[in-house]
């Protein structure tokens, strides 16, 4: 017997037990901890390990255990540089801080009060354990950096139990549907829907699971109707919220609102127009009433936008110092795009909801403009998407500031 929380990967009844249903396994290697493995412990070979005192913490807790903290990273055995890394032993000892290696061998030797006792992390369970607890945002971007996904091999990416992914509704498995955008989605189930159409939802033989079948989904046609009218056609069910633009996850909460039928709050039957200017030369009502109204109150600039009272005065343009020009931007509803973004003026991207303003500049931009700074780029765990296929970023002039 299967229930709703069956079909949930974000439940432990339906998430799949190998990958917790994230759908890709996140590890860690040596070469992801240790970058540069010239670099000796005590020069912060193990990147991973937090830093400041908590990261000084351990490499004294390695110094006590007579570790080589000064010699190159590549240098050290294979099996210390394993048991540094990937122990689950978690180790007590005393640690002498500032001391040198020799001071600390004879405060052991002779017995010498510690400053603390020091309990040892290895590299990976640090970074396991802070990815996996942390509440801190900034702490959990830090340690993704460190770690690789790759795709969970029990349920190939789709999150789920067997069993829930065994259940098939109009041929397709609950995560098959959640990769088909919403128009394909309506086109699938509108001629269940309707009682129409090929019968493969349910078995023919218990009528009864027809009429449910098709009551069901005659309830989400409804409801993509909505989207669809909305114009959110484009997107699938599996698509991550921190994905989504502004305007769209604005369409998504106007579709929610229609649907349930919500009356008298769609039009404005009255204006309050504040002005005449921004900040320290606002403040002031300039006018309260209909809308026709508006076109009346001289002072308000507001009344220049939405009449054709009086030209507006066009700004002269800038020249701009340079550009910066990205190419073959592949992400989200962007394909393959070229674009040439000037710089050292004032800069607006336009284009209508849902057309990549946000996957352009407040995604593709900041994470490639990192990168090619040097920057590592944190990114959101559960977003696998690439940044972007074969792409490419050139810079025209020089950039200040």
């Amino acid at each position: 017997m299967l229930y709703a929380e069956n079909f949930s990967p974000n439940r432990v009844e339906g998430a799949c037990p190998v990958c917790h249903g994230l759908g890709r396994i996140y590890d860690v290697t040596e070469e992801s901890m240790v970058p540069d493995d010239s670099l000796s412990i005590r020069e912060k070979a193990v990147a991973a390990w937090p830093t400041a005192w908590q990261g000084q913490n351990l490499r004294d807790i390695l110094v006590t255990l007579r570790y080589d903290v000064d010699r190159p990273w590549r240098e050290l055995s294979k099996k210390d540089r394993n048991w540094i890394l990937f122990t689950d032993d978690q180790p007590t000892v005393p640690v002498y801080a500032g001391f040198t290696p020799a001071e600390t061998r004879q405060a052991l030797k002779r017995k010498m009060e510690p400053s603390y006792q020091g309990t040892f992390t290895s590299a990976k369970r640090y970074v396991m354990e802070t990815f996996g607890k942390s509440e801190s945002a900034m702490m959990k971007r830090r340690v993704a950096q460190f770690m690789l996904s790759v795709e969970c091999s029990a349920c190939h990416g789709r999150r789920l139990r067997a069993d829930a992914l065994d259940v098939k509704f109009a041929g397709l498995d609950i995560a098959e549907m959640s990769g088909l955008s919403l128009k394909r989605l309506d086109a699938l189930l509108e001629p269940l829907a309707a009682g129409g159409g090929k019968r493969r939802a349910t078995n023919s033989d218990h009528p009864e699971k027809e009429i449910v079948a098709q009551r069901i989904t005659a309830d989400i046609v409804a409801r993509l109707q909505v989207l669809l009218d909305l114009g959110l056609g484009y997107l699938s069910l599996e698509r991550s919220t921190p994905s989504l633009s502004p305007g769209e996850l604005q369409r998504l909460r106007l579709a929610t609102q229609l649907y349930s039928n919500l009356f008298g709050v769609r039009h404005a039957d009255w204006i309050v127009d504040v002005g005449p200017g921004a900040g320290s030369k606002g403040g002031e009502i300039l006018y309260s009433g209909p809308l026709a109204g508006l076109r009346d109150a001289a002072r308000s600039e507001t009344r220049r936008f939405l009449f054709d009272v009086e030209p507006i005065a066009e700004k002269v343009r800038r020249t701009p110092a340079s550009w910066l020009r990205l190419r073959n931007i592949t992400r989200n509803n962007l394909h393959v795009l070229d674009v040439s973004i000037p710089l050292g003026v004032f800069t607006s991207v336009t284009g209508v909801s849902g057309s990549g303003k946000s996957t352009l500049v407040s995604q593709s931009l900041v994470e490639m403009v990192a990168q090619h700074l040097g920057q590592p780029v944190a990114r959101e765990a559960e977003e696998d998407e690439p940044l972007a296929q074969s792409s490419d970023l050139v810079v025209h002039g020089e950039i200040a500031g």
